[in-house]
C-alpha cells in the first residue's frame, strides 16, 4: 500500500530530525556539490508500505458483489474486469447481451448466482472463464486489517528519502551544471520547458522550481 501525500507530509518533519538520517541526508547533498534541500513529498516521491492489496471494490459494492440473493455479472470494460450486480435474472441478461468486444479483442461475461455460472456470452484470445469466476471471488473476499503504527510509516518515508537521495549521486554532475547554466540565465521568473524533459532536467525542476518548470508536451 502506499501513503497520501497529506501522510508523507506530516510526518516529513520527523524524518528529518532523525540524527542518522540527517546525517546521510547531508552527506548525500554534499556529494551532490549541491545545497541542502528540505524534504518535500515531490522530492521524496511515492513510499511503499507492505499491507494489503487495496480493495477492488468499495465496501458497499462489495456487500452487494457478495450478496448470493442478487445475480453477479463479471463482465470484460474497457479497464479490465467488472462487477455490476442485479435483483432481478432479466435484467442481467440483458446487460450480458448488450456487451461488445473490448479494443484487446475480447469480451463479454459471466452470470453467477451463489457462486454457480448461469449465464455466459465471452469472447476470450488470452483470459480464460476461470479468470471471471477468480475476479468475483477475489472481489468479494473481505479485507484483511492490518494496523501500521506511525513509527513505521516514519521508517517508509526516511528509506524512500534515501533512495531518491541517493539518486541524485548518479545526477550530480549534469544537475550542477544546469543550476550553474539556469543561475547565470538571473531570470525572474521560472523558465518554463516544452516537451519530454531528461530525467536530470526533471529531477532538477523539483529540487529548484524557482529556476524552472515543467510544461508539458506543448505551451500552454
Amino acid at each position: 500500500m502506499y501513503l497520501s501525500d497529506e501522510k508523507i507530509a506530516a510526518l516529513l518533519p520527523a524524518v528529518a530530525q532523525i540524527p542518522e538520517a540527517k546525517l546521510a541526508f547531508a552527506k548525500i547533498w554534499a556529494a551532490c556539490g549541491l545545497p541542502e534541500k528540505e524534504l518535500t513529498t515531490e522530492l521524496v516521491g511515492a513510499v511503499f508500505m507492505d499491507g494489503p492489496p487495496d480493495p477492488i471494490l468499495s465496501e458497499a459494492q462489495r456487500l452487494r458483489a457478495a450478496d448470493t440473493s442478487l445475480w453477479q455479472l463479471v463482465l470484460m470494460g474497457e479497464g479490465g474486469l467488472e462487477i455490476e450486480s442485479f435483483e432481478k435474472l432479466e435484467d442481467a441478461q440483458a446487460a450480458l447481451a448488450a456487451l461488445k468486444v473490448t479494443e484487446t479483442g475480447e469480451g463479454g461475461g459471466l452470470i453467477l448466482q451463489s457462486g454457480k455460472v448461469v449465464a455466459e456470452k465471452l469472447t476470450l484470445k488470452y483470459m480464460q472463464k476461470e479468470d471471471f469466476v477468480e475476479f468475483l471471488q477475489d472481489a468479494t473476499r473481505e479485507p484483511v486489517k492490518v494496523t501500521v503504527s506511525e513509527a513505521d510509516e516514519i521508517k517508509a518515508i526516511e528509506l524512500a528519502a534515501r533512495e531518491r537521495l541517493d539518486e541524485l549521486i548518479k545526477l550530480a554532475p549534469e544537475i550542477g551544471k544546469l543550476k550553474a547554466e539556469y543561475a547565470e540565465k538571473g531570470g525572474e521568473k521560472p523558465e518554463v520547458v516544452i516537451g519530454r524533459p531528461s530525467h536530470a532536467l526533471q529531477v532538477f525542476s523539483e529540487l529548484f522550481p524557482e529556476y524552472v518548470r515543467l510544461g508539458g508536451c506543448c505551451a500552454e
